[in-house]
């Protein structure tokens, strides 16, 4: 970020001042040839002491500000970390070394030279590689400590390993280029080599010190996630993927900013396009545009958490995954749903906090409506006291009452209050023993009944039955009093 606002703090900075001192040299400094007329005042200004004084002021103030805008025109991390300086001081001298010794004066001396930088290269490397997995071993400890993956900072190494590789390959290269080809470290070959290591490490290292930065930052999240005091676990493993989304985002658009910058490519014409590109994204996608923001709030306000049981876009599932624009819901039968955040104006929650499991329980109109409020309580009582359903259960069943004179049963409500996803099993468990209370107690449970009429005469006798019927009403008379 430091990279892309120098520019335009020194744009601001310095235009008017440096605008000024301009405007108040001499006027015989900004022609290509100047007249006589303008020589003529020149040697006339040098000439006057407080004059000469005035003018040399203004140069120095001129020279100052050229030199604090050469500064501010550096947007590479090679320039503040003096990696030209640096990187090219070893590199002339590795090149002075190998070009200034008297092994190339034969094949086989130049035959024994490259094979000895071909070992010192592969030392390099194989020494590199050796050291970067001994520091991903001794953080193991740290990881489980912390609670991190096995694998996390293992990239870090990794990245160092690919580097030691490639500069150990750049330095082979350039001995095989003094020593074969008999090339000096002033040609310009050489210094065509110097400028391509010097690019090679400052992207390179920008490279890693992203890598760094997103291992660190991963690190910290994978921390607070395996912390249960004080923190929804939940919670955090919701924001977590749009977090290292958003992350991932940002240090790949900065680090690609640096390293083209590092390559010499000017990025401020880029952030330009870019941001028209962006203002004409947004007008021709807008539902995009909705999902990302639609899905913001609905992140940020908590409306749902992984692992909860919503009901969004008239689809009811667990929340399997969310992204910065999408959730994906997966249903009882198995079906994955994906609901694009755009399409979501209501959040039916069904396991937030905690839940309820509504009981409708129906009985004949002959039995004792406080009986069975007593037999519904027993039966929570028990279960509560039991150990596979004691933390699922949160309060004693709350009994609403009668709650409806139906067709054939009366309707007693109740609810129960349990932990959040579990109201369903605690349901099915309080159902079937309903039942087996009910049918100990005598209590009985309505069902749909059929009765069979055939009407009377006028002296008010039923017509007599179809011999079938009348065989099938005897056998079962004589069965009953058997």
């Amino acid at each position: 970020m430091r990279t892309l606002l120098v520019p335009v703090l020194l744009m601001l900075l310095c235009a008017l001042p440096l605008r000024a001192q301009q405007d108040a040299l001499p006027q015989s400094v900004s022609g290509s040839a100047p007249s006589q007329q303008e020589i003529d005042q020149l040697l006339a200004t040098l000439e006057d002491p407080q004059r000469r004084e005035a003018f040399v002021s203004r140069l120095k103030a001129l020279n100052s500000l050229s030199e604090q805008q050469g500064a501010g025109e550096g947007l590479e991390i090679s320039e503040a970390l003096k990696l030209d300086q640096r990187v090219g001081k070893f590199i002339k001298n590795y090149l002075a070394l190998l070009s200034e010794s008297d092994v190339r004066a034969s094949s086989i001396g130049k035959i024994v030279a490259l094979a000895v930088c071909s070992l010192l290269a592969i030392c390099l490397a194989l020494g590199n590689a050796w050291l970067s997995r001994l520091f991903n071993r001794q953080l193991d400890s740290m990881r489980q400590r912390l609670g991190l993956s096995n694998s996390r900072l293992s990239s870090v190494f990794s990245w160092q390993r690919q580097a030691g590789y490639i500069l150990s390959g750049v330095a082979w290269f350039y001995a095989l280029a003094v020593i074969v080809f008999d090339q000096h470290y002033q040609s310009t070959v050489s210094q065509g080599m110097v400028t391509v290591a010097q690019t090679t490490v400052a992207v390179l290292l920008v490279v890693l010190l992203f890598l760094l930065i997103w291992e660190v930052i991963n690190a910290l999240l994978e921390s607070l996630a395996e912390r249960k005091d004080g923190l929804n676990n939940r919670r955090v493993m919701t924001v977590l993927p749009v977090v290292r989304n958003v992350l991932t985002f940002v240090l790949v658009l900065l680090s690609s900013l640096v390293i083209l910058s590092e390559l010499g490519i000017d990025v401020m014409p880029l952030l330009a396009g870019a941001g028209v590109l962006g203002i004409a994204v947004g007008f021709g996608a807008q539902t995009l545009v909705k999902d990302f923001l639609t899905g913001f709030t609905i992140i940020i306000e908590d409306l749902l958490q992984k692992d909860d049981v919503v009901t969004v876009a008239g689809r009811t599932g667990f929340v399997t995954h969310i992204s910065m624009r999408k959730l994906e819901l997966r249903s009882l039968e198995g079906t994955v749903h994906t609901v694009p955040f755009s399409a979501i104006d209501i959040v039916d929650n069904l396991t937030k906090d905690y839940s309820y499991y509504l009981l409708n329980v129906g009985v004949a109109y002959r039995e004792d409506t406080d009986e069975v409020v007593e037999c519904l309580k027993a039966i929570d009582e028990d279960m509560r006291s039991s150990d596979d359903f004691a933390d699922d259960i949160l309060e004693p069943l709350e009994v609403l009452g009668v709650d409806e004179f139906a067709d054939s049963a009366v309707v007693i409500k109740a609810r129960t209050k349990t932990a959040g996803r579990e109201k369903w099993r605690v349901g099915r468990e309080f159902n079937r023993r309903i039942k087996i209370a009910f049918d100990e107690r005598n209590i009985e449970i309505p069902f749909p009944h059929q009765t069979l009429y055939f009407g009377v005469d006028k002296d008010g006798n039923a017509p007599p039955l179809p011999p079938a019927r009348a065989a099938s009403a005897a056998e079962s008379e004589e069965t009953e009093s058997a």
